[in-house]
């Protein structure tokens, strides 16, 4: 009976023993929670008219903002959805951010977008909203089992989900009012901004994101050959004007839809081919050649088209960029077609 007593006494010392040994090595650890900021997003760069004379961007509540927000741990690399959201203002456009986090956002707004893009009368949770289309369709998971891609509301504040995102803000299509789809619309102004790699730190109220409008122009002319008839000049591959002797000219403004390539780019530049078709009065045409002209971004492409065995010559033109009558600050491409015999099918 004694030696049943000593095991036990043994027994429970050696517990005690592994207890105490269990508390020195590993010691309590705290229970602190990471310091989290309250950050506000700004816009600046080209929506700002006091930087940039080339626009006059002035914002108002026809205007939307889509923005999409990523996120991983300082010391991890791979970057998860954190939050998005669909703006018409940016007064709201506030986040909360925990420290020792890196964020990414980007930006994308369209001028007097309620005017210029699709919508339509969506339901989110037996609610009647309009949702806007593309670039603006997200996986907004409205619907418990729905997972498409939806048109988006309005919410002017973030949605925290790492399963709801518009996807790829960057390289978009245009769902106009008229329901047609395109990837290079005409006359509607588009920015797009990228921050990445953000921190938050302590007094860091507010995140500038300098946005870049992602537009180029074209002009053509048609010189003074052009006294009878129509011409018709094909661009962009599936687009038409036709031209008469008392409007021998055209200019528009495009809206680029890879903007991510553009964003930063010293070469912001696309290409796309035109013709040329001149029906004259008695039912005679003449084509000629595809030409191939570069656009860069901001810049209006003039080209001046000639027809080859005429006496005159038209001069070139000064490069003008168009948008609400604001000149450009340098010449980056002219174009005169129609001069040499190559320039023609025959």
């Amino acid at each position: 009976m004694r030696a049943k007593h000593l095991l036990l006494a043994a027994f429970t010392l050696a517990l005690g023993a592994v207890a105490c040994e269990n508390n020195v090595e590993t010691p309590a650890t705290p229970n602190e929670e990471a310091k989290t900021y309250t950050i506000r997003l700004r816009a600046n760069g080209d929506v700002d008219v006091t930087h940039n004379p080339l626009t006059r961007f002035t914002p108002d509540d026809r205007d939307l903002y889509a923005i999409e927000v990523t996120y991983k741990p300082a010391s991890e690399s791979r970057y998860s959805q954190y939050a998005y959201g669909l703006f018409d203002n940016l007064d709201n456009a506030v986040l909360e951010l925990t420290e020792n986090y890196n964020y990414n956002f980007t930006v994308l707004l369209i001028d007097d977008a309620k005017d210029k893009i699709y919508c339509d009368s969506i339901l989110v949770d037996n609610v009647p909203y309009i949702g806007y289309s593309a670039p603006f369709k997200a996986y907004n998971k409205y619907h418990a089992s729905d997972n498409s891609y939806s048109n988006t509301r309005v919410t002017n504040e973030f949605i925290i989900a790492e399963d709801k995102y518009f996807g790829n803000i960057g390289d978009i299509s245009y769902h106009l009012t008229d329901g047609t789809t395109l990837y290079s619309p005409e006359n509607i102004d588009v920015y797009y901004g990228e921050r990445n790699g953000f921190t938050p730190e302590e007094g860091v109220t507010e995140i500038y994101i300098n946005l870049e409008r992602m537009n180029y122009g074209l002009k053509v002319e048609v010189s003074d050959f052009f006294d009878e008839g129509t011409l018709t000049v094909s661009y962009h591959s599936d687009r038409k004007r036709i031209l008469t002797p008392d409007n021998k000219s055209f200019e528009t403004v495009f809206a680029y839809s890879r903007l991510e390539s553009w964003y930063n780019s010293s070469n912001a530049v696309t290409s796309y081919s035109l013709d040329f078709s001149w029906t004259k009065a008695d039912g005679s045409v003449v084509n000629w050649d595809s030409i191939n002209v570069d656009y860069h971004r901001l810049q209006q492409t003039v080209v001046t088209l000639n027809y080859y065995g005429e006496d005159e010559v038209a001069g070139m033109n000064s490069l003008v960029f168009t948008y609400e009558d604001t000149p450009i600050e340098e010449i980056y491409k002219e174009y005169t077609h129609g001069e040499d015999q190559g320039d023609y099918e025959w």
